[in-house]
């Protein structure tokens, strides 16, 4: 327990010091006349922005979306992705459907042109493709986001916030995330004997590495990735690595190819823990995958954790459900949506 409440002293002073150095950062003033801020984003740049941002595009990140939602922004989303809109957001919020979606390369950047036609105060990029997507020459501020574990996902909240002038939502949602990771951590801490989970992603023979935002969820559920060595994202691996791993338990995401019969069917896996236990599973989804780094994934962990460790666990997920969707996305979710993505199979 000590090492938990160590754990829980970090989360808040951290939280405390990001919030304080985004502040300072945003007050600062140009010479010019007082019109623009200072944001630091997540590259370390400092980058100008206008004092109020009315236009902001999301499109070449699309988590990004989710952030402005959650610091009660949307009404400023001018330029987003395809991979926005569902029917579940258009519940959420029926004008999603009507925002503009600009063309895309097959590696999800922007010509120059669309930019200008949209006429954005701020684009929001991933810091890997920052410096390519700079469009300060067009008098646009671009804004890097890396959301790659659930702290940075906290840290994209605050500084989503900070640029829209929306810093007390943003540190409502903010605390409310660290709130429910002290809460899991809390209830996986006294765990001694870890389960091993591997988690198939864009296809069965492809796993998640220490680096990859699955990793994390897997660890903050109190389980132990049996790929944790790999690096560089999505790790090629063979059946070979799964026969010597032998998880306990086999997770899908729902955005690959593999599924769970397909784990089950092969002979070859038939000695696996997981299988003879038919402990393979689909990740749950509801706007989206909830293993991804998107704000779902506090949900993804809970759920994880409670199908891990169903004796020492438990969330009431229904409930989690409910609290989040209204916390996050002012939405309520029916009852029927809600058992449709917990009984799915």
């Amino acid at each position: 327990m000590k090492q938990f409440r160590l754990y829980a002293l970090f989360i808040v002073v951290a939280g405390a010091l990001t919030g304080a150095v985004l502040l300072h950062l945003s007050t600062q003033e140009t010479a010019g006349g007082g019109h623009m801020r200072i944001i630091c984003d997540m590259t370390g740049r400092e980058v100008p922005i206008p004092g109020e941002v009315r236009h902001v595009v999301t499109a070449m990140y699309p988590v990004a979306t989710q952030l402005m939602f959650l610091v009660g922004a949307q009404e400023c989303l001018t330029g987003i992705s395809h991979m926005d809109v569902n029917e579940v957001m258009k519940r959420i919020y029926p004008p999603i459907a009507g925002i503009y979606q600009p063309g895309q390369t097959d590696h999800g950047e922007i010509s120059r042109e669309e930019i200008v036609r949209m006429q954005p105060d701020v684009v929001f990029t991933h810091t890997r493709n920052a410096t390519a997507n700079d469009y300060s020459e067009l008098g646009v501020a671009s804004v890097a986001l890396r959301l790659e574990n659930p702290e940075e996902l906290i840290r994209g909240i605050e500084l989503v916030g900070e640029v829209m002038n929306r810093r007390e939502q943003a540190a409502r949602v903010a605390d409310y995330y660290r709130q429910k990771l002290v809460s899991i951590r809390e209830r996986t801490a006294h765990i001694v004997k870890r389960k091993k989970v591997y988690f198939a992603g864009p296809a069965m023979l492809s796993t998640a590495g220490g680096d990859f935002y699955q990793n994390f969820i897997i660890e903050h559920a109190g389980g132990i990735n049996v790929a944790a060595e790999g690096r560089g994202g999505w790790c090629s691996v063979s059946v070979e690595h799964l026969l010597l791993w032998n998880p306990d338990f086999i997770f899908i995401g729902n955005y690959g190819t593999a599924r769970v019969k397909d784990f089950m069917q092969d002979t070859r896996l038939g000695e696996i823990t997981a299988v003879k236990n038919r402990h393979v599973f689909m990740s749950r989804s509801y706007i989206g995958s909830w293993d991804v780094p998107t704000p779902e994934s506090l949900l993804g962990i809970m759920w994880l954790a409670n199908m891990l460790y169903p004796e020492e666990v438990h969330f009431d997920m229904a409930a989690e459900m409910t609290e989040f969707y209204r916390t996050c996305y002012g939405y309520t979710p029916g009852a029927d949506e809600i058992a449709e993505v917990l009984e799915a199979p």
